[in-house]
C-alpha cells in the first residue's frame, strides 16, 4: 500500500511539473527594446560587417567586404551636326529678292532634312539677321520652331592681325550675339562660329554670353604661342594657307569638346564657361579635293560624300566610347538648293545607315552642346 501511494504522489507531482512547463513555453519572450529610429527587422549592424564592429572593421576569421569598383561609362553620344553660314558679304538687308530666295532655299532644305531625321544649324552674320526685321519675316525663329538650330556668325577676329584690340574684339562678339538674340532669344543662341585670331577669342566670346564655339579654324592658332601649335603652323602658314582649315589637324584630336578659359592653348581647363565644340571635317564640297586646292570653285560630288562616310568610319573604329564625340560638316548656303537634291539625298541616306543602327545621331549645334553637358565630362 505504501508503494502504491508513493507512486501516485510522484505521478501527480510530475503532472503539475509538466503543466507548468507547457504554460511557460506558451508565454512569449519579453523583447529587447529597439534603438530609437531603428525599423523592425533592423539589427543596427550594416550589411557585410560582423556584429560588434563598425563598417570596414572585421573580426578574426572574417573577410572584409570589398568596395565595388565603379563600372566605366560607355556608349557616350556620338553626334553629327551641320553649320550653314549666312555670310557678312550677303546683301539680304539691301535686296529683298536675295532674302526671299534664301528663305525659300532654307525652307526647302529643312523639308529635305526632315525626311531623314536630320538637323540643320543656320548661323548668321549681320545682313541676313537685319533682313529678318527689314522684310518683316523672322525666318530664324521659324528655323528654331521647326526643330533646327541657329547661331551667330560673322567676319571679325582675324582682322586682329592688322591691330584690332581686345576691347574691339569683345565688342564685336557682343554686337553679333545681340543680332540673333533679338530674333530667337538668348537661350536659343548660345554658339558662335567666328572671331578667331590673335586676340583672346575665348574671353571675348565668354564675356558676350556664348557657351560654345564651333567651326574652329586655323585662325584660332594665332592667339597661341608657336610652341603649343602643331609643327609648321606658323603665322605665315596660317595667314596664307591654313586659316580656314579645321583644327587640330588630326581628326581624332578634334572630335572631343574642349572646355577653355582662354585662347592660350587647347588643353582642357577646369571650370571653364566656354567649350570648343569642333569635330569639323570642313566645307562639304571641298572634302575630296582639299580646300586649298579647289577654293573658291569646289564642286559637290559623290567623292565628297564618300569622305564623310570614311571619316565617320574612322571615328567609329577609334573613338573613346566613354567620351562624348562630335562630327560636323560645313554646308554653305549655295549648296542647299534643289539643283543638288540628288547629291544631298545621297549624303543623307548614307548617314541614315549609321543613325538607323544607332551608331550616330543627328542634332543641332546647341543640341550637341546640351548633350555634352548632360553627359557630364
Amino acid at each position: 500500500m505504501e508503494n502504491k501511494y508513493t507512486w501516485a504522489w510522484v505521478l501527480g507531482g510530475g503532472g503539475v511539473l509538466l503543466l507548468t512547463l507547457v504554460i511557460f513555453l506558451m508565454i512569449p519572450p519579453r523583447s529587447t527594446p529597439r534603438p530609437p529610429g531603428q525599423r523592425p527587422g533592423q539589427t543596427g549592424q550594416q550589411p557585410g560587417t560582423a556584429p560588434g564592429t563598425t563598417p570596414g572593421q572585421t573580426t578574426p576569421g572574417t573577410t572584409p567586404t570589398p568596395t565595388p569598383t565603379p563600372t566605366p561609362r560607355t556608349n557616350a553620344p556620338f553626334v553629327i551636326t551641320t553649320m550653314t553660314h549666312m555670310e557678312d558679304e550677303f546683301t539680304d538687308d539691301k535686296e529683298e529678292k536675295v532674302f526671299t530666295k534664301h528663305v525659300a532655299d532654307l525652307r526647302w532644305a529643312m523639308d529635305l532634312f526632315d525626311e531623314y531625321g536630320a538637323k540643320l544649324t543656320i548661323e548668321t552674320g549681320k545682313p541676313f539677321a537685319i533682313a529678318n526685321t527689314t522684310w518683316d519675316l523672322n525666318i530664324m525663329k521659324e528655323i528654331v520652331d521647326r526643330g533646327h538650330g541657329v547661331g551667330s556668325h560673322g567676319h571679325f577676329g582675324n582682322a586682329g592681325k592688322d591691330g584690332t584690340s581686345q576691347a574691339a574684339l569683345d565688342a564685336d562678339f557682343v554686337y553679333y550675339k545681340g543680332l540673333v538674340d533679338a530674333l530667337v532669344g538668348a537661350e536659343n543662341n548660345q554658339g558662335m562660329s567666328t572671331g578667331f585670331g590673335p586676340m583672346d577669342w575665348v574671353t571675348g566670346a565668354t564675356k558676350a554670353g556664348f557657351h560654345y564655339m564651333d567651326g574652329v579654324t586655323g585662325f584660332a592658332y594665332l592667339s597661341m604661342a608657336e610652341s603649343v601649335r602643331p609643327s609648321g603652323w606658323t603665322n605665315s602658314y596660317i595667314l596664307s594657307t591654313g586659316y580656314h582649315d579645321s583644327i587640330p589637324p588630326n581628326l581624332l584630336d578634334r572630335i572631343y569638346p574642349i572646355p577653355m578659359k582662354d585662347a592660350k592653348d587647347f588643353v582642357p581647363d577646369a571650370g571653364a564657361q566656354l567649350t570648343m565644340m569642333s569635330g569639323d571635317i570642313g566645307e562639304l564640297s571641298s572634302l575630296a579635293e582639299g580646300r586649298s586646292k579647289c577654293t573658291p570653285n569646289c564642286t559637290l560630288d559623290q567623292n565628297d560624300i564618300d569622305v564623310v562616310t570614311a571619316d565617320i568610319d574612322e571615328i567609329l573604329a577609334s573613338r573613346d566610347t566613354s567620351r562624348f564625340a562630335k562630327i560636323n560638316m560645313h554646308i554653305p548656303m549655295n549648296l542647299l538648293i534643289s539643283k543638288n537634291e540628288t547629291l544631298l539625298r545621297s549624303l543623307l541616306s548614307a548617314i541614315k545607315a549609321y543613325t538607323d543602327k544607332k551608331e550616330l545621331s543627328w542634332d543641332t549645334q546647341l543640341g550637341a552642346y546640351k548633350q555634352y553637358i548632360s553627359w557630364g565630362e
